[in-house]
C-alpha cells in the first residue's frame, strides 16, 4: 500500500508505523514506514523510511504496547503524556489502519505537543478510570491519616489491575536510603515484602529506565530479558521475587522524582487501563505525599537545637507528656544538667568559644547516651530522660557521666532521679532540678570567681 500519499494528507506530525507479526504470536520490529514532512522536520536528519523507530527515539515499552494494541489488535490508543527529554507534554494517538499482509499490521501515529499540561486533553479517559480516580481522591482526602488513605489508594489500584501488589517506595538522595512508604499485598507468590529490598543504588538506575518516558512497563519474561541487557541487577531482582509483570511510574514534585509507585504481577490484558489509571493517580498521590513529607520535616526542624543537633525544649515536652500517658507506670530516670562557667567563657574568651563549649558538652552526652533521650531546654542547661531502664543501670549512667565530664574538663552540676511508681514525670524533673542546682552551688561555693554576675 502506498503509505506516503496517506500521511501527506495530514497536517499534523504523522506517520505510519509497521509491527512484525511472528508464527509465536509474539511481535518483532517496530519500524516507521512513511512520514509526512511535518513528521520529519520535527525529527531530524536521522529519519529514513523503514527505519526501526529506536533508531529515532529511546525505547519505549509502553510506546511499543500502543503499536501492537493498535496495529495488530485493531485498538485506537491515545495518550497524553509528558515527554521530559524535550521538555513539552505529547497529545499522541494511534489510529489501527488495514494490512495487505498476514505477517505486518499498520497504524497512524501522530502526535501535537503542549508546552504546559492542559486539564482538557487530560480528560479524555475512560469513564471506569476516571470513576475509579474520583473514588482514589475521595479516599485519600477523607482518610484520618495519610498513610491509611494511601493504603486504600493502593487497594483499588490492585483491585482494578487483579495484580498481586503495588507499593510505594521513596527516595532521598540528600540521605542516599529508600523507605517503602505503603503498600497493599493480596497473594502470597510475591515475596516482594522486606522494606530494605530495594537498594539506595538500584533505585537509582530506575530513571535511567525511564529515559524520556513517564513508565515502565513489563508484561512478561520477554520484556524483563530486554531490562537485563540494561540493568541485569534489576532483572534479578524481579525474578528473585517472581515478579513477572509490572507498571513503574515515578512520582514527582516540580519535576523532581521523590519515590516510585508500581503495581507488580497484574493481569497483562488490562496494561492499558492500569498505566492510565495510575498515571492519574500519581500526579495526586505525588502531591500528596511531597505535602506530608515535607510537613514533617518542619516538625522534626522545629524540635531541634540549631547550634547542638540535639533534640530542644518543644521535643522535651512531647518526650514528657509520652511517658506521663504510660499505664501503667514503666520506670525511667532524668538528669538534669546545668554546664557550669559558661557565663565567663563567653565574658573572656567571647561567644564563639562559648558555643564550642557547649558543643563539646552536646558531643559528650552523644557518646553515652542515645540522641532521641537528650534535649537543649535552654542557654547552659539539658536534660537526659531514659526510659525502661532499671536504677542500677541509671546510677552507672550518671557515673560515668560525671567521670567522663572530669576527663574532658567539661563542668557540670547534675542532678538526677530515677523512679519506678509515677509517670508524673513533671515532679520527677521538678525534684532533679532542685538536686542540681544544690550541686552548682556547692560549685560556685568552691569557685566563687565563676559565678555568674
Amino acid at each position: 500500500m502506498d503509505y506516503h500519499a496517506f500521511v501527506c494528507c495530514v497536517d499534523m506530525p504523522c506517520c505510519v508505523i509497521s509491527v512484525e507479526k511472528k508464527p509465536d504470536k509474539t511481535f518483532g520490529a517496530i519500524r516507521i514506514v512513511a512520514a509526512n514532512q511535518a513528521y520529519q522536520t520535527i525529527m531530524g536528519s536521522g529519519y529514513y523510511d523503514g527505519m526501526i523507530y529506536s533508531e529515532l527515539v529511546p525505547k519505549d515499552n509502553k510506546f511499543e504496547d500502543f503499536c501492537i494494541r493498535a496495529a495488530c489488535y485493531g485498538q485506537r490508543m491515545h495518550a497524553y503524556v509528558e515527554t521530559r527529554a524535550l521538555g513539552y507534554w505529547t497529545d499522541q494517538t494511534l489510529i489501527p489502519l488495514m494490512s495487505d499482509r498476514d505477517d505486518t499490521g499498520y497504524c497512524q501515529f501522530i502526535f501535537e505537543f503542549t508546552k504546559e499540561a492542559e486539564s482538557g486533553r487530560m480528560s479524555d479517559l475512560s469513564i471506569h478510570t476516571a470513576e475509579t480516580v474520583i473514588k482514589a481522591c475521595i479516599d485519600l482526602v477523607g482518610a484520618k491519616d495519610i498513610k491509611s488513605g494511601v493504603r486504600e489508594v493502593l487497594k483499588l489500584i490492585v483491585t482494578e489491575a487483579d495484580a498481586a501488589a503495588s507499593r510505594i517506595m521513596l527516595i532521598s538522595h540528600e540521605y542516599e536510603k529508600t523507605e517503602k512508604f505503603c503498600e497493599y499485598v493480596t497473594r502470597d507468590e510475591w515475596l516482594h515484602t522486606r522494606p530494605d529490598v530495594i537498594s539506595y543504588d538500584l533505585m537509582c538506575t530506575w530513571e535511567n529506565m525511564l529515559g524520556s518516558s513517564n513508565a515502565v512497563i513489563i508484561k512478561n519474561e520477554q520484556d524483563i530479558a530486554e531490562v537485563e541487557e540494561k540493568n541485569p541487577a534489576w532483572a534479578k531482582s524481579m525474578r528473585d521475587n517472581k515478579v513477572t509483570s509490572l507498571v513503574l511510574i515515578p512520582l514527582r514534585r516540580e519535576r523532581r522524582v521523590i519515590g516510585y509507585l508500581y503495581v507488580i504481577n497484574f493481569d497483562v490484558q488490562k496494561v492499558v487501563g492500569i498505566k492510565e489509571l495510575i498515571e492519574m493517580i500519581s500526579f495526586f498521590l505525588g502531591s500528596e505525599i511531597a505535602n506530608y513529607l515535607l510537613m514533617e520535616r518542619l516538625e522534626s526542624i522545629s524540635q531541634i537545637d540549631a547550634l547542638t543537633g540535639l533534640n530542644n525544649r518543644r521535643a522535651m515536652l512531647e518526650r514528657v507528656r509520652v511517658i506521663s500517658e504510660q499505664v501503667p507506670p514503666r520506670p525511667f530516670g532524668v538528669l538534669n544538667i546545668d554546664l557550669n562557667g559558661l557565663k565567663a567563657v563567653n565574658d573572656h574568651e567571647g561567644h564563639d568559644a562559648g558555643d564550642r563549649f557547649l558543643i563539646t558538652a552536646a558531643e559528650l552526652f552523644k557518646t553515652l547516651f542515645c540522641h532521641k533521650d537528650i534535649f537543649r531546654t535552654g542557654g547552659d542547661e539539658f536534660v537526659i530522660i531514659i526510659d525502661d531502664i532499671d536504677k542500677e543501670t541509671f546510677g552507672q549512667k550518671e557515673q560515668r557521666l560525671r567521670t567522663d565530664a572530669d576527663k574532658n574538663s567539661v563542668s557540670m552540676a547534675v542532678g538526677s532521679l530515677w523512679s519506678a511508681e509515677t509517670s508524673n514525670v513533671a515532679t520527677v524533673l521538678r525534684i532533679a532540678d532542685d538536686a542540681m542546682y544544690a550541686d552548682k552551688q556547692a560549685f560556685y561555693d568552691k569557685h566563687p570567681e565563676l559565678r555568674r554576675k
